[in-house]
């Protein structure tokens, strides 16, 4: 750049802003795309973790039933026994 010449009319002065304005843009785009994708992730897990618990309250829910079945079975042989006696 020459002393006369202004910042506005020097061509790599505009060609380091274009290059700089687009690297900005892109580095925002990705900083966008890693978070969105940290935040689906994050989703994913919560959503995997809330699907454990439920499928873990399922099997509690199944072992109750079972065992309340096993306690029917029990107090009606309970009651057997006491009619032979």
């Amino acid at each position: 750049m020459s002393i006369g010449e202004s910042v506005d009319q020097n061509p790599d002065y505009e060609n380091h802003a274009i290059q700089s304005a687009v690297m900005d843009a892109l580095i925002t785009t990705i900083c966008g795309a890693i978070s969105d994708t940290s935040i689906i992730l994050t989703s994913e897990e919560d959503h995997k973790e809330q699907q454990g618990k439920i499928d873990d309250l399922k099997n509690m829910i199944q072992h109750v039933s079972d065992l309340t079945e096993k306690v029917k079975n029990l107090n009606q042989q309970i009651y057997k026994s006491k009619d032979i006696f």
